[in-house]
């Protein structure tokens, strides 16, 4: 049957129609044939009847007179004209009397007689008594055997003529089967083939023909009405993806928009924050410095809501990263414990770290792995008082990979299976009385999961009320690593003889021609190098090396210049070096960006400003810098921390008035916000670039922008400008970077 069912319908009728003319011949045959044997078996038995009383008859009077010869040569011989008759005899009083032929041996011929009537087996043996003249008293009993020839010789005529009716019955039917099965087949047919049209091509407009008015038609009728029910929603559903998409990407210029507009106030917030605390704390008023804290820490919170929205947002428009680098896994574990000590505390809790020493490296993001981190232990000290949180850290092998298992474990009040199932959610807690007492956003566990999974690790929990919770992230060991540069003969094995042990310079750039170029030129004077041809293996080297200024490429593959130059920033230890942004073209052509030497996120952290200023300016604390900030209250901020550091400032509201300002008095330092009218910061900074002298002021960026990929085209795209304007040719590459490694190290060692 499995064979039957595969078969396509105009094959599934015609079998069909040829086995039901078959069977309904065969049927037939069977019969006539069965009818005819039955009728011939009747008259060879009646024939063979009457044949046995007309010998018996003729044998009467040689019964009477006891003359068995006379029967056997005389009446019985004339059994031979019927050419069926095989042997025959007459038995009286039990034996055999006479026999035809007379010759034939006794045992051709039954020794009993079973009875009076017939019996068929492979001849016919018949069986008649003989009366006398009265037909009162049987005197004898003629027995004939008659050979069935005949019968087989007819009953193969038969199996002939119904062979060659039934060949011709299905040859007709064939022949009828091949044009009635289209009226039904084709119709059937060429639905099937739109189905299978609109199945493959998704194209709901097409529509099957109707060929008559029978179910068939009817099914075509309704499956035509489903098309045009298909094609509507359809419709509906690409103007619903449609509108979609725009609302997502006006969800995301929103959130890009109010990044901005919501870090500009934080950063007055923030600031006069802290500088009122210092005063008070100064003056010695105390109960407002606790007033003036709690605004300073919602201004922070609020700060962390923003960003944990933004990285919601980044994650669901496929626009996060994942930065691998080396760390030590135990290093990372264990300054948990400093930064969670303030919080723990405040809920007299008990934080216990439970780690090897000897864990190892992680190839992973490390500041995912460190955010996922603080992102549990967080919640379990809001869920716990006074009681313990251990976070045990430990290596595992799995089908041939390492892993790291991370688990929190609290004593906390624990969660039902109702509230288990509601976790990972965004903007979801357990449930609402949960989030009237403890607060919180619900972001930091939904943050967390999917940073696991971008990782390829996950996040498991079990609870129970009550008895606490537990947290297991499992991460492997190595993952997403890039791939490994090619190996190329390029100067990274050699090392210059060092003025100092603080003259070691990281150059990071995945052209070797640059490694080359860049070694001939600083390595006669006398500096150490150290290369790398990628930004994970420079993010290693400077954690290792500290060098004291670092040459980055902004176009590299896996791992931009502008995510290294972040990634630096966001590690406090490396912070401090100075970087100056490189963008070779293949063709050894080279453009020279000195337009940002930093970057800093707003809100503003005062120290990392004065941090700023003194690695620029530690030989001149009355530098003169100029603040370029649309928002009045901003600018009024960071002027007023500029002017306690001992800075003269300058201030413009756009581009087109800081370049006025520059035109008066060249600054030595620009703190400039990318986004602002008139003239914004990617305007300016490429105005800048256009003058010798201004090309060479550092440019600190303050934003609170997110840098974009669009961004980071436009800044390269200048580097490309100035190429082909020609601002720079090879030679006056190298003595930029010379000049500017020279001041940078000539300053350090002033200090």
């Amino acid at each position: 049957m499995s064979f039957f069912r595969d078969l396509s319908i105009k094959r599934k009728m015609t079998w069909i129609i040829m086995l039901t003319t078959c069977i309904a011949l065969s049927l037939a045959c069977v019969a006539f044939v069965a009818y005819e044997l039955f009728t011939f078996r009747g008259n060879l038995v009646s024939e063979m009847s009457m044949l046995a009383g007309v010998v018996g008859k003729n044998c009467m009077s040689a019964l009477e007179f006891e003359q068995p010869d006379n029967a056997e040569n005389n009446t019985l011989p004339g059994l031979q004209n019927d050419k069926r008759v095989t042997a025959a005899c007459i038995y009286k009083d039990g034996r055999v009397w006479a026999k035809y032929p007379a010759d034939a041996p006794a045992p051709n011929f039954p020794a009993e007689i079973p009875g009076v009537g017939h019996r068929f087996g492979d001849s016919l043996e018949l069986f008649q008594p003989i009366y006398d003249r009265d037909n009162h008293k049987q005197i004898g009993t003629i027995f004939i055997r008659s050979s069935l020839d005949q019968i087989y010789t007819r009953l193969w005529q038969y199996v002939g003529i119904v062979a060659v009716v039934l060949g011709a019955s299905l040859v007709a039917a064939l022949l009828v089967s091949a044009g009635l099965q289209r009226v039904i087949t084709k119709p059937v047919l060429e639905l099937s083939s739109t189905a299978r049209a609109v199945s493959e091509k998704k194209d709901y407009s097409v529509r099957a023909e109707k060929l008559g008015n029978d179910e068939v038609g009817a099914l075509i009728d309704s499956f035509n009405e489903m098309l045009v029910q298909i094609q509507k929603r359809d419709i509906e559903l690409q103007e619903a993806r449609v509108t979609a998409e725009k609302a997502n990407q006006a969800k995301s210029n929103f959130l890009s928009f109010m990044s901005h507009e919501l870090r500009t106030p934080l950063t007055a917030i923030i600031g006069f924050s802290e500088m009122l605390v210092a005063d008070v704390e100064a003056e010695g008023k105390k109960e407002w410095s606790e007033d003036l804290r709690r605004v300073h820490d919602s201004g922070r919170y609020l700060l962390e809501l923003i960003n944990d929205i933004l990285d919601i947002s980044k994650i669901e428009a496929g626009k996060m990263e994942v930065h691998v680098e080396t760390f030590d896994v135990g290093v990372l574990v264990r300054d948990l414990k400093g930064v969670l000590r303030p919080l723990v505390e405040r809920k007299k809790n008990q934080l216990v770290i439970e780690c090897a020493e000897n864990l190892g490296d992680m190839q992973a993001d490390r500041i995912k792995v460190r955010q996922c981190l603080l992102n549990l232990l967080s919640n379990a000290s809001k869920f716990t008082e006074a009681g313990t949180i251990t976070l045990t850290a430990s290596r595992e092998a799995r089908n041939g990979a390492d892993w790291l298992v991370f688990r929190i474990r609290d004593t906390g009040i624990g969660m039902t299976p109702e509230q288990l199932g509601k976790l990972f959610r965004a903007f979801s807690q357990a449930d609402d009385s949960t989030s009237r007492k403890y607060g919180g956003t619900g972001l930091g566990l939904a943050l967390t999961k999917k940073f696991c999974q971008m990782m390829g690790g996950d996040i498991r929990v079990t609870s129970e009320p009550g008895k606490g919770s537990v947290f297991s992230i499992e991460l492997p060991a190595i993952c997403a690593k890039p791939a490994s540069a090619p190996a190329v003969p390029s100067p990274s094995t050699t090392t210059f003889k060092a003025r100092s042990g603080s003259d070691c310079i990281l150059i990071i750039d995945d052209d070797p021609a640059v490694h080359d170029l860049l070694a001939a030129a600083l390595g006669p004077e006398g500096y150490t190098l150290k290369f790398a041809r990628n930004g994970a293996e420079g993010l290693r080297l400077a954690r290792e090396l500290r060098p004291a200024i670092i040459t980055l490429d902004v176009i590299m593959p896996e791992m931009d210049g502008w995510v290294v130059l972040a990634l630096l920033k966001d590690d406090p230890e490396l912070a401090a070096i100075p970087v100056i942004m490189l963008s070779v073209r293949s063709d050894q052509d080279f453009g020279f960006a000195m337009g940002v030497a930093d970057y800093l996120q707003k809100p503003i952290d005062r120290d990392r400003l004065v941090g700023v200023l003194k690695k620029y300016h530690r030989q001149k604390p009355a530098s003169h810098v100029l603040v370029v900030e649309d928002d009045p209250q901003a600018r009024e901020f960071i002027c007023r921390m500029l002017r306690e550091s001992q800075c003269t400032v300058a201030e413009a509201d756009n581009g087109l008035t800081a370049l006025e300002s520059i035109g008066q008095q060249t600054p030595s330092l620009i703190l400039l916000d990318l986004k602002m009218p008139v003239m914004d910061g990617f305007e300016l900074i490429a105005e800048l670039h256009q003058r010798e002298d201004w090309r060479k002021i550092p440019v600190v960026v303050v934003s609170g922008k997110e840098i974009t990929a669009e961004d980071r085209r436009r800044l390269e795209g200048h580097v490309q400008a100035i190429l082909q304007k020609g601002a720079f040719s090879r030679e006056e590459l190298i003595r930029e970077v010379l000049q500017t490694v020279r001041q940078l190290l000539g300053e350090q060692k002033s200090a």
